[in-house]
């Protein structure tokens, strides 16, 4: 379901991948519109998405999944990780802080014919945002020059 962090890489060095594959899983609401992944890359991954563009169902989606799930672990007597310094703590660095990442779907098939993918991810630089292939980042665009654009 994950893919197994390996290699030097600083996940592996951390010991993510350790005790692969036990202890992970996605939890998927019936609406198929929200998705808890547990230990992928992050200790916990919350996801609401849909189809069609709807920003504010999806937003209270996820806002009213964040507080459900900071109820369940504080009545567990544990919580979300944070530190005043950092923010929230996450097991890649990368995320540290708000650990918030918003993105969309959208298509930009005239700029997926003109760049190669580091060239539309240096574009997308330019604009405060990141570009992520069809398949994660430094990946070309997905069918029909779909990217995921993000914070």
């Amino acid at each position: 379901m994950f893919q197994e962090p390996t290699g030097p890489a600083l996940l592996a060095a951390a010991g993510a991948g350790r005790d692969w594959p036990d202890n992970r899983g996605i939890f998927c609401a019936e609406s198929g519109k929200f998705f808890v992944w547990v230990n992928e890359e992050d200790h916990m991954r919350i996801i609401s998405m849909e189809k069609g563009g709807d920003i504010v169902a999806i937003f209270t989606r996820w806002s009213k999944g964040i507080e459900k799930m900071r109820s369940v672990l504080e009545g567990l007597g544990s919580g979300f990780q944070f530190d005043d310094h950092f923010g929230y703590i996450h097991t890649c660095p990368s995320n540290v802080g708000t650990g918030l990442r918003a993105s969309s779907m959208i298509l930009l098939p005239k700029l997926s014919e003109a760049l190669t993918p580091h060239q539309l991810e240096d574009f997308a630089k330019k604009f405060g945002v990141q570009a992520r292939g069809g398949s994660g980042e430094h990946t070309p665009a997905g069918p029909g020059g779909k990217w995921d654009i993000s914070n």
